[in-house]
């Protein structure tokens, strides 16, 4: 399935509908958050995201491989590992991540939240 397939409509008329079909959903955007920082192991990954199960990680990687946002490295040797980090064109989201985490940063006392975050 190509990139073009997994988004729809063919034609947006709000950037920010696309945007979010891109990176939207429940897990996408906290599995690009924890790649930020660099490239991680499949185990290490599925640890830092917590809540997501083997299963959906996968899927969800393997939708952001294909859509060029994510690449996947596999190295063979005694233990084969596998690696997952963000593309160019994955590390162009940074800023829009950026930007969520500081409104939610500047703001969640105000929603009555509690935000347990360590940088």
């Amino acid at each position: 399935m190509t990139r073009r397939e997994e988004i729809q409509p063919d034609c947006y008329h709000c950037p920010v509908d696309l945007t979010l079909d891109v990176i939207g959903g429940k897990w996408k955007p906290l599995i690009l958050w924890e790649l930020r920082p660099g490239p991680r192991q499949f185990n290490a990954l599925r640890a830092a995201v917590r809540g997501i199960s083997h299963k959906v990680l996968i899927q969800q990687l393997r939708g952001l491989v294909r859509q060029g946002i994510l690449e996947r490295t596999v190295r063979d040797g005694r233990i084969r590992t596998v690696t997952y980090g963000l593309t160019e064109f994955g590390r162009s989201l940074c800023p829009v991540l950026d930007t969520l985490a500081a409104w939610a940063k500047r703001h969640h006392r105000r929603m009555g939240l509690a935000l347990d975050w360590n940088p």
